[in-house]
């Protein structure tokens, strides 16, 4: 009798993670710390998403052609990832002038820009694609494969299958998509089908600059700076090629970035001038020496892994994820990333971050975990020094307190960062609504420092609440009626609101929809904050 053959043994991953870029990797390689067996899989050939760095070797400058600001007031998580990294950041240049171009037939106007035009923006040195690199240098080798683009995902009961267009399938407990939701829509077919109340949301989420391009042209020197010139610049007029300028420097050479005013059908309908069509504007900005630059361009409307048919079809616009979207499915083995699915900071580097701890929490959910401190300087508490629970309640209710006091100067902060980016739809709600969720963020990051000290294990829940859940949500009691009212007392006597009335003095229609949006953002917290109790004290299963 001829001997049996074994069957070979199929590898079936922990986590299978789609998307290489911030969320994937910061994500991937906290759960590769909790001992985790991650794969993570990404169509394109190289690493980051919509974070891409490249280098001018002419000055030596690395140049962001996808996101490259943060903020540190406002956006804690990247901030203390780049504290726990030992990366560098600078200021953005910004003295508080701008230049402003409103007729091609005349000379641009200089004007102070009251706060700034970044506000505070920082950048990181060398680049963004220096925090690609050290996430990545933490994963196993083989944790990473590029170049594999998924055409679906099938449920198999024990484990779920991703269906290369070629090649051979992958197998995971768990599956994140760590990608634009526009293309989970899109590109992906599950089966069983989702929802259609969930297949809307994805729809439905815009995919933050997926449709823009950006250019930079670097110098020897920036030689502006001598002119007198900030490096800052708006042009709005009809033929305008760049919307946005800016001074993107590094060291001692020049560079200039800005934002492409044409849309996606006038980018390819100019290909062969736009280059010197960029070229004409900066000189007419700030003169002959403009002329003498090296031009990087990227258009993201040609990566067909950042910009959807609908992004490319769609005025661009700030992404607000339903809540539907940070939800798992398949009984809380699929997830939804990337930064448009997060609360807090959606569609920038800090809503990438959040988004994977929210993911890691609800997949791994250790009992001790090594994460990352993301306090901010001012909020930095220590465990109790008793090791006892209402020491580690007291010391929860103080850090809530903190952050209702900074509340106004924050809500400050994100009004005049959406000014200042020519945001003027729903100023008041958009600012409110990011002042919750930044709260609520910073919030549980405490919580999880705290875990321990509260002895969650010990204590019973009821009817799926965790009876310490009462005890810490305590603190926020009238929480969004003070910051409505905080709000609305600055927007009175706001110079800068006085240009847009319903701002300035919002109508009983435009206060119902804000208190409606920050009750289901509360809601969505004290759910979350319940939710991660139970996970610690091991008497609930996350579905």
């Amino acid at each position: 009798m001829a001997e049996a053959v074994p069957l070979p043994v199929v590898r079936v991953f922990d986590v299978a993670i789609v998307g290489a870029g911030l969320c994937g990797l910061a994500l991937a390689r906290k759960l590769v710390a909790d001992g985790l067996d991650v794969q993570v899989i990404d169509a394109r050939e190289r690493l980051g998403g919509r974070v891409h760095t490249r280098y001018c070797e002419a000055t030596g400058q690395a140049l962001d052609l996808g996101p490259a600001w943060f903020w540190l007031e406002t956006e804690p998580r990247i901030t203390a990832l780049l504290s726990e990294l030992g990366l560098a950041s600078q200021p953005q240049a910004d003295p508080g002038d701008a230049l402003w171009l409103t007729d091609p037939s005349q000379p641009p106007e200089r004007r102070v820009e009251s706060g700034g035009v970044h506000v505070g923006a920082r950048r990181i040195k060398g680049g963004t694609g220096q925090l690609i690199k050290a996430l990545a240098a933490d994963l196993p080798p083989g944790s990473v494969r590029l170049g594999v683009a998924l055409h679906a995902l099938r449920d198999r009961g024990a484990f779920i299958e991703l269906l290369p267009a070629t090649g051979h399938p992958v197998r995971a407990r768990q599956v994140v998509l760590a990608m634009p939701p526009r293309l989970v829509h899109e590109r992906l077919q599950f089966d069983p089908p989702l929802s259609a109340a969930v297949q809307d949301a994805l729809a439905a989420t815009p995919t933050w600059m997926a449709a823009q391009a950006k250019a930079v042209t670097t110098f020897a020197q920036p030689f502006w700076r001598a002119a007198g010139h900030s490096g800052n610049a708006f042009v709005r007029h009809t033929q305008a090629v760049l919307s946005e300028v800016f001074d993107a420097s590094e060291g001692d050479a020049g560079a200039l970035g800005g934002f492409i005013a044409l849309n996606a059908a006038q980018r390819e309908n100019f290909r062969r001038g736009l280059p010197m069509l960029i070229d004409s504007q900066l000189a007419q900005l700030y003169g002959p020496q403009a002329h003498h630059g090296h031009q990087f361009v990227q258009d993201w409307a040609e990566e067909p892994w950042t910009c959807s048919v609908a992004d490319r079809a769609s005025p661009p616009e700030p992404p607000q994820a339903s809540p539907l979207l940070r939800q798992p499915l398949w009984a809380g083995r699929v997830f939804f990333g990337g930064s448009e699915t997060a609360a807090h900071g959606a569609g920038h580097m800090e809503g990438a971050l959040e988004a994977a701890d929210r993911i890691a929490h609800a997949v791994s959910r250790p009992k001790t975990r090594t994460g990352i401190d993301m306090r901010p300087a001012a909020l930095h508490l220590a465990r109790p020094a008793d090791g006892t629970r209402a020491e580690a309640i007291g010391v929860f209710a103080a850090s809530v307190l903190t952050l209702r006091g900074l509340a106004p100067e924050r809500y400050r902060l994100h009004l005049t960062r959406q000014l200042a980016s020519q945001q003027f739809e729903q100023l008041t709600q958009r600012a409110l609504l990011a002042t919750a969720d930044q709260a609520y963020s910073e919030s549980l990051v405490r919580l999880d420092h705290l875990l321990s000290a509260l002895d969650v294990a010990s204590t019973e829940a009821v009817n799926g609440r965790h009876a310490l859940t009462t005890a810490l949500l305590a603190p926020f009691e009238g929480w969004n009626k003070s910051l409505l009212e905080a709000a609305l007392s600055f927007n009175g006597t706001s110079c800068a609101l006085s240009n847009f009335p319903l701002e300035h003095q919002p109508d009983a229609g435009l206060l119902r929809a804000i208190t409606l949006d920050l009750a289901a953002a509360w809601r969505e917290f004290a759910l979350e904050l319940n939710t991660r109790l139970l996970a610690a004290s091991g008497t609930a299963q996350i579905v």
